[in-house]
């Protein structure tokens, strides 16, 4: 389904090392003892989700469009209640066509952006899903209370109950008082599942079913990978071999920075949901690898000079769909002004994926950057839910390789206090 490729990273012979570690860390998985155990149920979620559930997100969705001609659907959420579902849904629709149906917004505090999407909405019929599980988080709250005012100003308070779904906590949350005042239907993000890794749950569920995006089949992509990556041998298990491998480059090699690399624009979200999942899970107590991303061949032309010779604080995590789907080839032009006809006939893909092998080249031998390759065959559903699991796996045990609690964010909460404490002083 997805392969590893350690060639590149020059460490392939010292993985078999760990062997005794990952047998600790995979019992501490498996039977729950290891820190922050309680945030552990996405290890079997994707068998535990009901029919029941995955048929009601299906039915909203099907009532938004057939009976309210919904066309377009706003996501608030921030952190893990966007990034998820917008990079699989990039994944698979692709960037450009997905911003047709879906918006996502509660991302930032600006009001420029919200200005923006208001003109976007204009000609319109539009709902919203609200996900965040205390309800409390400032950036989508602010723009919950903002864009249901427009949405009320749009068709009424009492069209309102069919427009608005939650994806909330069962009990706990503010979203909840909505749901218990004005009947809005709620699905519930379960407590043993932290926001990074709920993109199996109807918070990546719902936007994604939105766009036409089977869930069915993304969860049995996620099913398949908890069969693959249910050995705690390394050899059969490449989601604990790039654990390893990125516990080496940090540990052995001093090595402090992983970028995350695409060569395509689908891909970009999968990086920004990266950079969270790794950044939060293992940015703790002074330890972990700094997650960076970049999209080649563009960012070459800008961090490229960096990459190749500037200090080799890092290693590349290569991303790369081996087959697109779609394509393009190189036509013939009988003026050649632009000398590009020795390419007629050859494909952007071909062309893309020598950009690969030269990169590759330069980096690896010219500029000695150790590079890790995860490559897949397909961007369907049954793949990203597969990708998915493979990188919770493996984060989780990069996690227990550094000895600390890979579901837990204490840091984050810090500025979340600053602010609502700047913004009730102020408005005294």
């Amino acid at each position: 389904m997805i392969k590893l490729n350690l060639k590149y990273a020059k460490i392939a012979n010292k993985i078999q090392k760990y062997q005794s570690q990952i047998d600790n860390i995979h019992q501490m998985i498996i039977n729950r003892t290891g820190k922050g155990n309680e945030m552990l149920d996405w290890y079997d979620w994707a068998k535990k989700i009901t029919n029941t559930e995955i048929n009601a997100i299906n039915f909203k969705i099907k009532n938004l469009k057939t009976i309210h001609k919904i066309d377009t659907l706003l996501v608030i959420g921030i952190g893990g209640s966007y990034l998820g579902s917008k990079a699989g849904i990039d994944f698979i629709k692709g960037s450009i066509r997905s911003n047709n149906k879906i918006i996502f917004t509660g991302i930032n505090i600006s009001g420029s952006h919200y200005k923006q999407i208001e003109e976007k909405l204009e000609n319109k019929k539009w709902a919203i899903c609200v996900i965040s599980k205390s309800g409390k988080t400032i950036e989508p709250a602010i723009a919950f209370r903002h864009f249901s005012k427009l949405l009320e100003k749009r068709v009424g308070k009492a069209k309102m109950k069919d427009l608005i779904t939650v994806v909330t906590d069962q009990k706990e949350g503010l979203l909840n008082n909505f749901v218990n005042k004005y009947g809005y239907q709620k699905f519930v993000i379960p407590n043993g599942i932290g926001g990074r890794f709920s993109a199996i749950t109807s918070v990546g569920l719902f936007p994604m079913a939105f766009v036409g995006i089977d869930i069915k089949k993304f969860l049995d992509g996620v099913k398949k990978a908890m069969n693959d990556f249910s050995s705690n041998k390394l050899k059969d298990n490449i989601a604990y071999q790039y654990a390893v491998a990125r516990f080496i480059f940090y540990k052995k090699w001093n090595l402090t920075s992983e970028i995350f690399v695409t060569y395509n624009e689908d891909l970009i979200m999968l990086g920004e949901w990266l950079k969270q999942l790794f950044g939060e899970s293992e940015g703790k107590e002074g330890k972990g690898l700094f997650p960076n991303a970049v999209t080649y061949t563009r960012d070459l032309h800008s961090l490229g000079q960096f990459i190749q010779e500037g200090k080799k604080t890092f290693f590349e995590t290569i991303i790369w769909n081996e087959n697109r789907e779609e394509d393009i080839k190189i036509v013939k032009d009988d003026d050649n002004l632009d000398n590009l006809n020795y390419l007629e006939g050859k494909t952007i893909d071909y062309i893309n994926k020598q950009a690969l092998r030269g990169v590759l080249k330069a980096h690896t031998e010219d500029g000695n950057i150790a590079n890790i390759i995860i490559s897949f065959k397909k961007n369907d559903e049954y793949t990203l839910g597969y990708l998915w699991y493979f990188f919770f796996i493996s984060v989780t045990c990069s996690g227990y390789l550094l000895k600390i609690n890979p579901f837990n964010q204490p840091g984050v909460e810090i500025y979340k206090k600053n602010l609502n404490k700047n913004l009730k002083v102020n408005n005294n």
